[in-house]
This record gives C-alpha cells, sequence and structure tokens, in this order.
C-alpha cells in the first residue's frame, strides 16, 4: 500500500473543488470556454488557498481529450498521467529548490520543445519568488 500525503489525496481535481476561489475558477473557465488562454498565468497568495491546485487543474482541462463544461473528465489518459504526476507535457518544479542559474538555462532549453501527446506543455513553477 503507497502512502500518499494528506494533502495531495484530498487534493480538488476539478474548479468547482476550489473552496473561495470562484471568482477565479470562473474567470479561467470563461477564458477556456472562449479559447482566450494566456500563455502564462501568475497565481499569487497566502500560503494554502489553492495557487498549486487551481494550476494543476488548469493544465489538466487545457490538455483533457474530453473535457466536460470547462472541467476536466478525470477518466483519459492526460488527466490520469497529470494526477499522477508523470506526464511529460504537465512538468512541475520546485523554485526554491531548483533556484540557480543553472537551471533557468535548462528550463529556456527545453521549453523550445512541442507537446509530447498532449496539446499544450505547461510548466508549473511553485514557490517561483525563490528564483534568482
Amino acid at each position: 500500500m503507497s502512502y500518499k500525503v494528506l494533502s495531495l489525496k484530498l487534493r480538488p481535481q476539478q474548479f468547482g473543488g476550489v473552496i473561495g476561489q470562484s471568482h477565479i475558477t470562473r474567470t479561467l473557465q470563461n477564458a477556456i470556454e472562449l479559447d482566450r488562454v494566456a500563455h502564462g498565468y501568475i497565481f499569487s497568495g497566502p500560503r494554502g488557498v489553492g495557487k498549486t491546485t487551481t494550476a494543476r487543474i488548469l493544465a489538466k482541462v487545457l490538455n483533457c481529450q474530453d473535457p466536460v463544461k470547462n472541467n476536466p473528465c478525470r477518466v483519459c489518459t492526460n488527466c490520469i498521467e497529470i494526477t499522477q504526476g508523470s506526464n511529460l507535457d504537465v512538468q512541475e518544479l520546485d523554485g526554491a529548490s531548483n533556484r540557480g542559474i543553472d537551471e533557468m538555462r535548462d528550463l529556456r532549453e527545453v521549453v523550445k520543445y512541442p507537446p509530447n501527446r498532449a496539446k499544450y506543455r505547461i510548466y508549473i513553477i511553485d514557490e517561483v519568488h525563490m528564483l534568482t
């Protein structure tokens, strides 16, 4: 039996599950519906408000093969892989650990390649304020 951290186990998988951020989730869903998604988003706020969760849901719905009402279907290959953290097109980086110049040069080198199987290649940089 594999152990999973409680915050990851109970992390919402759709925009409706993100509590207290309906104005943000509604805005993102409208952008997806109108096909006016920006090339980058900055989610800011105090600890525990759902920044990384919202970014992961956004990445999931953008790469979902069959989105349901601007939410991820949670059953396609991309949704399952993104939830498990094994999708090659959605990478989550820790800015506090990978904060050096060499890591940023490596990131700049790999962002120019197109996605493998998904529609978009997405990089979620957590703790981005820690970068040099």
